[in-house]
């Protein structure tokens, strides 16, 4: 084979890869749920065993043309590195991908959406940042390092909709950024840099009314993730108790 046939294979091959590469990209940075990105990875998957293909017959075809084939190595290494992504894409966890909706889940959606929320108050907001308390006693005016303090979350949170819609995202961003591929340290930054001071100030001031009628303001505690341990159990049990049964495991059967 000519290398002039030889190098527009290769050309052809490095065109083709850039398309599959930034369909890949584009891919990997669409929101929504699993069942939906995998369905767009099909195609995507078909490609790629077709640039397989064509790298390894171009492989056994360039022979001694030593020039071009570095390029070849090239771009075999990065289409292995695209067969690497779509593996990944494919293997997340729906969990770690859908969005909770308060709304429709059923009881085990529900359940399990409590505890990963409670835990995760529990163990990194309050146990880790020091986030949720109450915050009584600080002078809003009041400054350090030239910067006024955020408010705490205040730990009646679980007693409110909007307190626990909203902490509901900040937990499954964070849980996304740390358990998935999709975390970067710039995207890291951005969760401590906009999103959690945004919902922190937030429901500062749409709970405020709620602190000052519960007395949180007659003393400064530590920080702690729940006001009321039995008051959670018993606002869970009644969440719980309107929603439908989760569906049983397995396929449907048919009805006549």
């Amino acid at each position: 084979m000519a290398a002039e046939g030889l190098a527009r294979q290769i050309l052809a091959l490095a065109t083709d890869l850039g398309k599959l590469s930034s369909a890949v990209e584009r891919l990997d940075a669409e929101t929504g749920t699993l069942r939906t990105r995998v369905t767009s990875l099909d195609p995507l998957q078909v490609a790629l065993d077709e640039l397989e293909s064509r790298t390894s017959t171009l492989q056994v075809d360039i022979g001694a043309i030593v020039p071009l084939r570095s390029a070849l190595t090239s771009l075999t290494g990065q289409v292995a590195q695209l067969r690497q992504d779509l593996t990944a894409l494919a293997s997340q966890s729906e969990e770690k991908v859908m969005v909770w909706d308060w709304a429709t889940m059923n009881q085990e959606e529900a359940g399990n959406a409590w505890k990963t929320l409670t835990d995760w108050v529990r163990n990194v907001l309050a146990g880790r940042y020091g986030w949720v308390g109450h915050t009584s006693g600080i002078n809003p005016s009041s400054t350090k390092g030239g910067q006024t303090p955020l408010p705490l979350i205040p730990p009646c949170w679980y007693l409110h909709q909007e307190a626990v819609e909203e902490l509901s995202w900040l937990c499954q961003e964070y849980e996304r950024l740390f358990t998935t591929r999709y975390g970067t340290p710039s995207k890291v930054g951005d969760w401590h840099d906009r999103y959690a001071p945004g919902v922190r100030r937030r429901l500062a001031a749409a709970l405020s009314d709620c602190a000052k009628k519960n007395g949180h303001k007659e003393a400064i505690l530590q920080p702690m993730a729940v006001e009321d341990d039995a008051a959670l159990s018993e606002v869970i049990a009644r969440d719980l108790e309107w929603r439908p049964s989760a569906p049983p495991p397995g396929p449907v059967e048919a009805t006549s």
